[in-house]
């Protein structure tokens, strides 16, 4: 998550600081923090530098964060933003330049957490762990398109690459707990985010993986996967 922030109270910084990096901790995700106490060298950075999100104190030494917001905005800058202050006098302006939170001084590290949410800044990722035959990895659930068996090992399907793992298809079964995971045959076990085309034989994957529907029960196999559509 890259950050600039920009108040002209240096104390006010150093508090901000850990605050972000326990949240970022708490969210496993990595921190690039860009501090300034001077609006114009900010200014200056935000031309030539990307930012997801900036959080910025309307009242500054010179000027006014609003101003320099809007200067910023003019230029056709997207990023996300976060007014602090100790006044609401600005609180108007603050939203017509797009702010997607107006934080009140002094800051506590729930409020910061809730103003990063609503930036959508705070998505958790999920991972699992996994042996695979060359070494452990981490993989995202979400990222995975279908896991199937093949003679004593399950290959991992992933739309970047595929994983060869020494494990029955059981044992990851239970680390995948996520809804959208559903076991259409004995031995394959797709992601449902991931299915392009379902009919009666068998559900056409993301990657190009055709996963076969069991005869037994095919009707349960493709109604669950109904259900889980019109939960979604």
């Amino acid at each position: 998550m890259r950050v600039v922030a920009c108040d002209d109270e240096v104390l006010w910084l150093e508090n901000l600081t850990p605050m972000l990096q326990e949240l970022c901790q708490k969210y496993d995700l990595p921190l690039e923090l860009k501090l300034f106490t001077d609006g114009e060298q900010c200014y200056e950075y935000l031309l030539h530098n990307d930012a997801q999100l900036v959080i910025m104190d309307i009242f500054l030494a010179q000027g006014t964060g609003v101003e320099l917001v809007r200067r910023l905005r003019k230029q056709g800058f997207g990023f996300k933003l976060v007014f602090l202050t100790t006044s609401n006098e600005f609180a108007n302006e603050s939203y017509e330049l797009a702010a997607s939170y107006y934080l009140l001084k002094p800051l506590q590290s729930e409020q910061l957490e809730k103003a990063l949410k609503c930036c959508g800044l705070l998505d958790r990722e999920e991972y699992i762990v996994l042996d695979t035959v060359a070494a452990p990895v981490r993989i995202r659930p979400k990222d995975i398109v279908v896991v199937e068996v093949q003679d004593k090992y399950c290959f991992i399907h992933t739309l970047a690459q595929t994983y060869k793992v020494y494990s029955s298809i059981n044992k990851i079964s239970e680390k995948l707990t996520q809804k959208y995971f559903l076991m259409t045959y004995r031995g394959v076990l797709i992601n449902m985010q991931h299915v392009k085309h379902m009919d009666n034989k068998f559900f056409l994957m993301s990657n190009g993986f055709k996963a076969p529907i069991r005869v037994r029960d095919g009707a349960a196999v493709r109604g669950a996967y109904i259900d889980w559509l019109m939960e979604d």
